[in-house]
């Protein structure tokens, strides 16, 4: 009897955010595409976080009894090590990408396929993850 081999499933993730907002700059123009990336960012970079700190701030405030000061602790450090720091990570990915891709287009002025939208978004993400987000 064989196994079916493991395969990993794509997840819709801050990844599949990154590649999806390549793919929308792509079809704008330089303008449009470094348009699409400040949007992006400051969505992914600000604004996200900002609602994710308020609706925290809020759950912390109803904790009461004597471990309220340590879940809240815990509280903090999950959001920030499981939500706002990737989507900080995201916000600047999403940045790096568009502006590439604006420079791209402004410069050669050439339509850009999915192989080279790919590519960028490639290279947006490792840059994004070695200046630390």
């Amino acid at each position: 009897m064989s196994r079916r081999p493991y395969r990993r499933r794509r997840r819709d993730s801050l990844f599949s955010a990154v590649d999806d907002t390549a793919h929308i700059a792509a079809r704008f123009g330089p303008v449009g595409a470094l348009w699409t990336g400040v949007i992006g960012f400051a969505v992914f970079y600000a604004a996200l976080p900002a609602c994710m700190i308020a609706w925290t701030a809020d759950r912390k405030a109803t904790l009461k009894g004597p471990a309220a000061a340590a879940f809240a602790n815990l509280l903090d450090q999950v959001m920030w090590h499981r939500f706002i720091s990737p989507c900080q990570w995201a916000g600047v990915a999403i940045l790096l990408v568009c502006s590439a891709i604006a420079i791209w287009k402004h410069l050669g002025q050439a339509d850009l396929d999915g192989d080279d939208v790919t590519f960028l978004s490639a290279v947006s993400k490792a840059v994004s993850r070695l200046i630390g987000h």
